[in-house]
């Protein structure tokens, strides 16, 4: 058979007949006595080089671990549309991704949120960039978006943990694997070009990929390095609202009493343009030394840099709900969902910025090997540095008041979006609108991880015993987070600009799928007239604001811990049973600085927490036959909290409602127990049937939780995080997977890949005084995942549905109506074709179907609506 590979696959199935078909636990002389054998896997491997070898060696990860473990080959990594890691899982079983401007960011698994995740590089914990274009923080969630796809060989998705893994995932840990030069045994070159267009932004992108590896002819020493460069070009599309508030009432005839009953009540409306233009480099080497059969080395570099241009055009429909014309409220269902006024507001709006992602980990480590021991030490530096490079500017335009307009919102159904119809105002044109003020930001967060490791490996032959690992690791953790502020209000505020301070909208066709009447063309400021000469360096030059020294903060994180596990195999009834047990013990140190204002004086403030947890783990498979096997797994576990949310700050937002947030560095972390049972049936090599529950009690969880705060005489709605009581998660996943090898021509290069998940779960949230019953939030109730695909004679197609259902955005509590994400799917496309054995042509195809993402509140009203548009890509792969 012909091979398909992507750039870099050739080289990942050598890798992963290594890293993914579950090896028993090594000596050096067990590596040495096996050698032939893996070679003569290694040559079959490459010269198959289908997608179905890659779906055996990730069936081979999940069959061969203890644990419950889920994989995917770079073969299933580099063939399949995606632009970065996290759409590649997104075919796992119990994995589902939480997407941004179209591309995959965060991952869900099991239904639980990102925050709930560990994703880690080789084994080593990774710094996390932050979202600094939004201003928004996300803390400990890694950003699968600067991470490019093809320079990782293997992912592994550990849902049990085991004691010598690092602690704080409650959903799973991600654990990307790079390419190591002495797997591949030999010297390799491959490499790719292809043109991506984006349909809604109308832009083709290149993007090019490489990898070369060289070992000596003793296979004692090999260098590597791979690298990728991409471009991408983003539109996306967007209808919003401020949130949705409850209401005991308002006036619906005009009479001065509130005569509708107990509501809830939109905010704002928010027509959005998005534009992005996303530059990416990255590089992964690898060194490795095996110089006896007693010792190794190994040390890699990983680095990526990622720019962002990002420019936004916007414009609001504000209305005054005391205010609205008396009989024109229409109510459904217990909600606002259209109105006229007389007194509305609307702002017009641009903002942009540069943004500049740099991620760089270093990892050292070695290996000795003395009889039945093997004792092997660990260095790991990471940093993730993001900053606005271009500062995040601002142009604002208002009418406070007298606008008139009506509106009306739709329920959700895929493809609808408020209706705004202006009475009195023209949104192009420039003498009607007011200049309101200039905003500069700079933000720049430096995240730091640092580690050091000890382990020890004892072989046993000892009443079922086969191993003893013990080992210590001390981690440093570090995040700075700055923020400046400077706002210019003179010679801008009340002024009117004629139309040579105005540029041409950007775009046509905004929304124009979308149903709904609004307006599609609105004025969009020349920023180069009004930033030419602001800020000035005497502005840069002044000292830090309160507000700057309250919105920034250092973490400090120091964590100690040490395990010990023992592996064994048995009898159980005369059926083989292996596992392990172990116990974790890790002690966590913190110290969060920042600042506070307390009668008008800003002053530096310092927060000291430590706690340890004692987090002890089993796991065992019992095989009922070759093929038929159960996996049972309990553990204790945690997750920290977020970094942002336990720091010491205080931001106060701008807009027509005061509000703020804040952090609180006395939070504890997550806790639970949770309970794994899974059903696994084996018919050959690429053919699997699998089941199994899952059971998380979870307490001490985080929530978010509003007050009111006065402040200098104002009283602000603040947001902030404190420990709420308990949560209990419960679920179930089905996954199969099979080559219909035994079907007759030309149907036998058929397969099918899919998977189901369904998660239940129930929590208390503290609501002031009260506490209040309901799902937790950011888990989805049910999602699945479905790949077809067909491979024969050098040609290969593929088809996936990734689709989850709708999650709980945020708990209705504090007066605020729940909110919700609406069920969401998504259809990709894989076709190539082989020219000659060592070059393939492929087209790609992401969201092919272009589905919109959209939010809704009780009742499926509107809360937001977001197009993205589909990505197709044509391109050729070589490899030698």
């Amino acid at each position: 058979m012909k091979t398909a590979f992507f750039p870099a696959n050739l080289l990942s199935l050598a890798i992963g007949s290594l890293t993914l078909i579950g090896l028993p636990a090594f000596s050096q002389n067990t590596v040495s006595q096996t050698g032939a054998a893996q070679t003569d896997l290694l040559e079959e491997v490459v010269v198959q080089g289908s997608y179905s070898r890659s779906l055996q060696s990730a069936l081979d990860t999940k069959r061969n671990a203890v644990g419950v473990v889920d994989a995917i080959a770079a073969e299933d990594i580099g063939k399949f549309p995606a632009h970065n890691i996290a759409e590649a899982l997104q075919r796992v079983t119990g994995v589902a991704v939480v997407r941004d401007r179209g591309e995959g960011v965060y991952v869900r698994v099991r239904g639980l949120g990102s925050n709930f995740q560990v994703t880690s590089l080789n084994s080593r914990a990774m710094a996390v960039n932050e979202n600094v274009r939004t201003s928004g923080q996300f803390g400990r969630q890694f950003r699968f978006d600067t991470l490019p796809a093809e320079l990782v060989s293997s992912v592994e998705v550990i849902k049990s943990p085991t004691a010598d893994l690092d602690e704080g995932a409650i959903g799973g840990t991600v654990n990307i694997k790079t390419f190591k030069p002495l797997d591949l045994d030999g010297s390799k070159y491959t490499g790719s070009l292809q043109a991506s267009h984006s349909e809604l932004a109308d832009k083709t992108d290149p993007r090019l990929s490489g990898l070369a590896s060289w070992s000596n002819s003793d296979n004692t020493f090999g260098a590597l390095v791979s690298a990728a460069y991409a471009e991408r070009s983003v539109r996306q599309d967007r209808s919003l609202n401020f949130g949705w508030s409850q209401s005991t009432g308002i006036d619906t005839d005009g009479d001065g009493s509130a005569d509708s009953g107990p509501i809830i009540t939109p905010g704002g409306i928010r027509p959005t343009l998005e534009l992005e233009d996303r530059e990416r480099m990255g590089i992964a080497s690898a060194l490795q030394w095996r110089p006896s059969d007693i010792a190794e080395v190994n040390f890699d570099i990983f680095y990526v840099d990622q720019t962002v241009n990002y420019d936004e055009f916007t414009y609001s429909a504000d209305y005054n709900l005391n205010k609205l014309t008396p009989g024109s409220a229409v109510i459904r269902n217990g909600a606002l969902i259209g109105g006229s006024t007389t007194d509305g507001a609307v702002q017009i709006g641009r903002e942009s910025s540069g943004i500049n992602d740099e991620n760089l980990a270093l990892g050292l480590n070695g290996a000795l090997y003395l009889g039945n021991w093997k004792l092997s030490g660990d260095l790991f530096h990471s940093t993730a540095d993001s900053e606005d490079a271009d500062p995040i500017i601002r142009t604002r335009f208002r009418r406070t008041s007298g606008v008139a307009f009506d509106f009306y919102f739709p329920k959700v159904d895929g493809d609808s979006v408020p209706s705004i119809t202006y009475k009195n105002a023209d949104l192009t044109d420039p003498e009607q609108w007011l200049g309101r003020r200039l905003e500069w930001r700079t933000i720049r967060a430096e995240d730091e991880e640092q580690a050091i490791k000890f382990d020890a490996e004892r072989e046993l032959n000892v009443a079922g015993l086969t191993k003893f690992t013990t080992g210590v690791k001390l981690r440093e953790r570090s995040r700075d987070y700055f923020r400046r502020d400077l706002v210019l209000v003179n010679g801008i505020e009340g002024e009117v600009f004629d139309e040579s301070y105005f540029e041409a909208f950007p775009v046509s066709g905004f929304l124009g799928d979308a149903k709904g009447e609004f307006p599609t063309v609105w004025l969009v400021p020349d920023e180069s007239k009004f930033w030419s000469n602001y800020p000035s360096a005497t502005d840069l030059a002044a000292p830090l604001s309160s507000g700057d020294l309250r919105n920034s903060y250092r973490i400090e994180e120091s964590i100690t811990s040490a395990y010990a596990m023992l592996d064994m195999e048995h009898q159980l009834g005369g059926l083989p049973l292996k596992g392990n047990v172990g116990v974790r013990v890790a002690q966590t140190e913190q110290t969060s600085s920042g600042h506070a204002s307390v009668g008008g004086v800003t002053t530096p403030v310092s927060f000291d927490e430590d706690y340890t947890d004692v987090l002890p783990s089993a796991n065992f498979t019992l095989n009922w036959t070759d093929d038929l096997l159960t996996r049972a797994a309990a553990a204790k576990v945690i997750t920290r909290p977020d970094l942002q949310d336990m720091a010491p700050r205080l931001t106060f937002n701008s807009g027509d409602v005061n509000t703020a947030s804040g952090g609180n560095p006395l939070l504890n972390p997550f806790e639970a127990w949770q309970y794994d049972l899974t059903l696994e049936w084996y018919l050959d090599k690429v053919t699997a049937l699998s089941a199994g529950v899952f059971y998380k009690d979870i307490s001490t969880f985080i929530q978010t939780q509003k007050s009111d705060l006065l402040f200098n005489g104002v009283v602000y709605e603040l947001s902030s995080k404190v420990n709420g009581s308990n949560a209990e998660v419960t679920g179930m996943e089905v996954a199969y997977q099979q080559v219909f090898d035994q079907l007759p021509a030309p149907f036998d290069g058929l397969g099918l890949q899919a998977n189901y998940t369904w998660t239940d779960s129930s929590a208390v949230y503290v609501d002031n005084d009260q506490s209040v019953k309901g799902e937790l939030e950011d888990v989805a109730k049910n999602s699945y995942n479905l790949t077809a695909f067909y491979e024969k004679d050098g040609f290969g197609l593929r088809l996936s549905y990734s689709w989850r259902d709708g999650v709980l955005n945020q708990i209705g509590t504090n007066s605020l109506a729940s909110e919700n994400k609406a069920a969401f799917g998504t259809l990709d496309l894989s076709a190539s074709y082989d020219l000659s054995d060592n070059v393939t042509l492929f087209v790609e195809g992401i969201n092919i179907t272009d589905q919109a993402q959209q939010d809704f509140v009780q009742g499926d009203e509107f809360r937001s609506y977001t197009d993205y548009g589909s990505t197709y890509s044509l391109g050729v792969r070589a490899s030698f």
